[in-house]
């Protein structure tokens, strides 16, 4: 360990008695409050860290990932409290153990009545078929023929989660930046709430879309499709980069900028992509229309702690009294999104930094963003380590306000003053330091 060690080594400490605090308090819905209170200093002391790396690169990376796996470890003892969605998850792997498919009957059906068991509960939206993609749905079985329950399924998720921390410091030796930086994700408070605390299937997703972007960056186009595809087969998300992938596989060299955008050559390994997509959906076409029943009312009905989405909602509800005002921004997201698709595909960034856009694009147009939706953005903060997202991974846990009241009545009721909270310091950074940046820039030439 480096002699310049010990300001991460107390902030650790610090970190982990906050978290043996957190974990303390056990059913984190039931106590919002004290959630609060444990995990906003450990985004206080992350940001400390990360400031330290940042300016002062120095610092044992063996510290920097060891920490990170204890943080997590620790976490891990907790109960998945903010968030039900793993006992969906073993819910459905049980479902498949009983050689059915899952996007045939959601948890409340008579045909699975015989699966209930004590967790069946605890089961969200039991009215509903599942939404999580077929890869996911091989994780859960797999998961589930070792021993069903929730603390398991954290375990393997947990393991997820380290390869990706392993893999963004090949990414970050790959483009020849300070693997230490590697903390701005490994010791980041909602990452380890979300995984270790909650573990959310997400990172299935984000781990596959990193290695596919590491093959790209890479150029392994094949490797590339291949973990692009088993990214979409995890959570369906990243589909959204194939414009990137398909830019950044055209031709070299002088070539008619038509040909290089319609050259099929040197972008033949992309083929990978529908034929794996089609192989993981095989075995569950059974399902028929319910294949995709689940994720139909997700998309047309679910709506939570919006950014940019809920101010187009009042927008259009002003000048269009008679509209869907949500409808109308729901619209109005997917036109701006396939805007920032073809505007980083035109301009031909680095797959790493179009990711980024891509990706912070989906999340602030989205008319649903928990807080662990933020773990599609969060890996590529020790790549550019942006402000304003660095400052919302830890505003939004905010976001949980809504559980004070939903533990107590079940009533789901959103409050404005936390939308305030998250998004107007966000958005002002967003905006401020860009301008600070080019100030700084003109003052030195």
């Amino acid at each position: 360990m480096r002699p310049s060690s010990p300001p991460l080594l107390i902030a650790a400490l610090a970190i982990e008695a906050a978290l043996l605090y957190v974990v303390s308090i056990g059913d984190l819905r039931a106590d919002v409050p004290r959630f609060w209170i444990g995990i906003f200093p450990i985004f206080v002391l992350y940001l400390l860290s990360s400031l330290y790396i940042l300016r002062r690169p120095a610092g044992s990376i063996r510290l920097i990932l060891l920490c990170g796996l204890l943080f997590r470890l620790t976490m891990w003892w907790s109960p998945p409290s903010l968030s039900d969605d793993i006992h969906r998850y073993v819910w459905d792997g049980r479902v498949q153990l009983a050689d059915i498919n899952p996007y045939r009957y959601p948890p409340e059906a008579a045909e699975v009545t015989h699966l209930r068991d004590a967790d069946y509960e605890k089961i969200n939206h039991r009215e509903i078929p599942t939404v999580y993609p077929p890869l996911a749905q091989l994780f859960f079985r797999l998961v589930c023929a070792l021993r069903p329950g929730p603390q398991l399924m954290k375990f393997d998720l947990l393991l997820c989660e380290i390869g990706l921390i392993l893999l963004l410091v090949a990414i970050l030796r790959q483009r020849c930046q300070d693997p230490r930086r590697v903390l701005l994700y490994a010791w980041n408070p909602l990452a380890i709430v979300e995984i270790a605390g909650s573990g959310h299937v997400d990172i299935l997703g984000v781990l596959l879309m990193m290695l596919a972007l590491f093959y790209l960056a890479g150029e392994r186009p094949m490797g590339a499709s291949a973990a692009l595809a088993g990214a979409f087969l995890g959570k369906l998300l990243p589909a959204m980069l194939l414009p990137l992938f398909w830019s950044h596989l055209s031709p070299s060299g002088s070539v008619p900028p038509w040909k290089r955008w319609l050259s099929l050559r040197p972008r033949l390994p992309l083929l990978w992509f529908p034929l794996l997509a089609l192989l993981g959906f095989l075995p569950f076409l059974d399902a028929g229309p319910q294949l995709f029943a689940g994720l139909q009312t997700y998309l047309r009905h679910w709506q939570f702690n919006g950014a940019i989405s809920t101010l187009l909602a009042l927008l259009f509800e002003r000048g269009f009294p008679d509209g869907d005002s949500l409808m109308l921004a729901r619209g109005t997201g997917i036109g701006l999104l396939l805007l920032t698709l073809l505007w980083t595909a035109l301009r031909h960034f680095e797959p790493y930094r179009a990711a980024f856009w891509i990706m912070s694009a989906y999340l602030l147009l989205s008319p649903t963003l928990h807080p662990w939706y933020l773990l599609w953005i969060l890996p590529f903060l020790p790549l550019f380590a942006p402000p304003a997202w660095i400052l919302l991974s830890g505003l939004v846990l905010l976001a949980y306000e809504v559980l004070i009241e939903y533990s107590k009545t079940g009533i789901w009721t959103e409050q404005t003053w936390v939308k305030w909270a998250q998004f107007a310091p966000f958005f002002l950074l967003l905006i401020a330091y860009p301008v600070y940046q080019l100030y700084r820039r003109r003052s030195r030439a």
